[in-house]
């Protein structure tokens, strides 16, 4: 599409250059009795375009690699430098968008001449805003993973398009914009590949994690795909009458939202270590259109969000909250992977992210988060702590009050749990990004407080939650190494969700269950598709949740995989196997091929029903399960 997003990038770099077109071919086709005076006065007009543009490309904005608008500039350094409120206000202060940019070819998206010749058609029109509250929003699409190679991606058209959504929803990884461009397998030396290895660059396949300008080429060659475009051009048909308006991908008539995931973030299973990840986070931003003034786009906060669609349409709202898993996330806790750690070969370059976890970190004594470990398995299973007034607060993932202990209270208790002393340094982590926490964190505590009050708050009748990370998997131990033949196995309970967090997720899983209204969880990340239910009762894995008390089920919907690049065939073995019965159908009920997520919502029975489905590359339906939205149970 031409000039989706102010901000940002060229969707549809192969489009031709229309306004240049039109210049030639219908403004200068005159009568033969003035061509000669006209075609004259044509060329001039065309030429004095062409170089106002050239003037104000190259003296305001980028001129090659990805487009960079309204909300953005490339610096030489590869950082983004954003818009000021005075630079925004200026440039949409006139009746004539601002020149748009050149696509990485070197293609211009489109003339200035073709802007104007827009800006004067389409005075005083309905806003793209306002026409997008028109639509009554009842199919929503959502998906993840795409692929870390250019490929077709036939799913848009054959499965997306054709499903007739009204609105869709990244789960996270548009791109993989951490991965090389080449197979490192064999090409080891391949400067992609051969790194010094690090805590951050511990492989050769992430050689480029933080590298923000191989980022954007990744975006850039996403957000180029024929497939992906024809996509955007079905959401967004608005766009092409507001080229300049359509600012933000959620204001298309049909709404376009989105959270990251690890490889958005670029660094697979990244938490807030991440050296370049304010620079990341605009660049993310910038795909979805984001406007600069957006709090969002704030300097120590994550780009956690909600979206209300059928805004002010009584009865039929739906509340879109979008989380942050990345950019306030701790590093896993220490007992997930110590372990491992212990049985690996530590000569072995893979295994160098092993010292780091456990002799890394500023103090030496390792970057593992360790407060789980101190709190959650230390002082909470002293006799004495369950008496302390405190106990719901550091103990409790049930109660509405868990994790919210002020600083100075949870470092008298870190100095003195068992009898030891521990630095306060590490035991909670008190740094710009995040506020004091007695467990290891996902969602940070600023964004925590965010989701109980959005929650609470809200009077939706549906609530999707958006996770880049399963928040249900796979509770049970598997055999995650047998790294060194002189040692046993050893095992792990997680992989990179929410398992490895497991007070964090037993405080979310009750916040939503016990939210007024429906709630649901959209995730992606592992490559195959399928619908879990958390029952309340006693069951399999009542005991890893402590979810026998619900109130009410909550149900996740994973839809993983949009390309034959990420999602392959693949066999009910290892971490796919449903090893507790969360799969309603069958511990083999899931999709391994390309697939996507559909929400429909009966608006018109009584009660409303939600259909959740996974949809296969062609649009047919592969999984559903339909909740009733007044007491958000399964139908029968």
């Amino acid at each position: 599409m031409e000039d989706l997003t102010p901000a940002t990038f060229s969707y549809g770099g192969q489009r031709k250059i229309r306004g240049l077109r039109r210049v030639r071919g219908s403004g200068c086709s005159w009568a033969r009795v003035i061509r000669a005076l006209l075609v004259s006065v044509c060329a001039l007009s065309l030429v004095g375009g062409i170089m106002l543009a050239g003037e104000l490309a190259s003296s305001k904005w980028e001129s090659g690699g990805i487009r960079l608008g309204l909300a953005g500039r490339k610096l030489p350094s590869g950082q983004v430098f954003r818009a000021s409120n005075d630079e925004l206000a200026e440039s949409q202060s006139f009746d004539v968008p601002p020149v748009k940019q050149w696509h990485q070819s070197g293609e211009p998206l489109q003339s200035n001449v073709e802007a104007l010749r827009l800006s004067e058609g389409n005075q005083g029109t309905e806003s793209a805003k306002e026409k997008a509250n028109k639509r009554l929003v009842s199919r929503i699409g959502f998906g993840s993973c795409t692929s870390r190679v250019a490929i077709d991606q036939p799913i848009w058209v054959n499965g997306v398009i054709s499903s007739d959504i009204d609105a869709w929803i990244w789960a996270g990884d548009i791109a993989y914009t951490d991965w090389p461009d080449v197979n490192c397998a064999t090409n080891p030396s391949h400067i992609h590949c051969n790194c010094e290895r690090d805590w951050l660059r511990s492989n050769p396949d992430s050689c480029l994690a933080g590298d923000v300008a191989h980022a954007r080429l990744k975006f850039e060659e996403q957000l180029s795909n024929l497939d992906y475009n024809k996509f955007v051009d079905f959401m967004c048909s608005t766009s092409r009458e507001h080229p300049w308006r359509t600012l933000d991908l959620s204001l298309c008539d049909r709404p376009i939202l989105g959270t990251w995931d690890d490889h958005d973030y670029n660094w697979q299973d990244g938490d807030k270590r991440m050296p370049t990840k304010e620079e990341q986070k605009q660049l993310y931003l910038d795909v979805l259109g984001v406007p600069a003034s957006s709090i969002r786009r704030s300097t120590g906060r994550g780009i956690y969000w909600r979206h209300t669609l059928n805004e002010g349409v009584a009865g039929k709202e739906i509340d879109v909250l979008l989380l942050d898993e990345r950019f306030h996330r701790d590093t896993k806790p220490c007992h997930t992977r110590r372990d491992f750690c212990s049985f690996t070969n530590p000569k072995k370059t893979k295994y160098m992210w092993c010292k780091d976890f456990l002799e890394g970190g500023e103090d030496g004594t390792g970057s593992c988060c360790k407060k789980d470990d101190q709190f959650w398995q230390g002082w909470c299973k002293l006799p004495q702590s369950l008496a302390n007034p405190l106990w719901d607060q550091i103990c409790n993932p049930k109660s509405s009050s868990y994790g919210f202990v002020d600083a100075s209270t949870a470092k008298m208790i870190a100095n003195n749990l068992t009898n030891e002393s521990f630095s306060w340094s590490m035991m909670v982590h008190n740094d710009s990004t995040s506020d004091s926490s007695v467990l290891c964190e996902i969602l940070g505590p600023k964004q925590r407080r965010w989701l109980k009050h959005e929650l609470q708050s809200s009077g939706a009748a549906l609530k999707l939650v958006v996770s880049g990370s399963p928040l249900i998997s796979n509770p049970k131990e598997f055999v995650c190494s047998q790294a060194r033949k002189k040692h046993p196995a050893a095992y792990c309970k997680c992989y990179d969700d929410f398992d490895c967090f497991q007070p964090a997720q037993r405080n979310l899983v009750h916040m939503f269950a016990t939210a007024p209204g429906c709630v649901v969880v959209l995730t992606g990340d592992f490559h195959f598709s399928d619908i879990k239910i958390l029952q309340p009762g006693k069951r399999m894995y009542s005991d890893e949740y402590d979810s026998a008390d619900l109130p009410r089920p909550l149900v996740q919907v994973m839809a993983s995989g949009l390309t034959n690049n990420t999602a392959v065939p693949a066999p009910c073995t290892g971490f796919r196997i449903d090893k507790v019965s969360l799969r309603p159908n069958g511990p083999c009920d899931f999709v391994s091929g390309p697939a996507f997520g559909l929400i429909e919502v009966e608006w018109n029975t009584s009660p409303p029903l939600a259909r959740l489905q996974i949809r296969g590359e062609g649009g047919q339906m592969l999984l559903e399960q339909t909740l009733t939205l007044d007491t958000c149970f399964p139908v029968a």
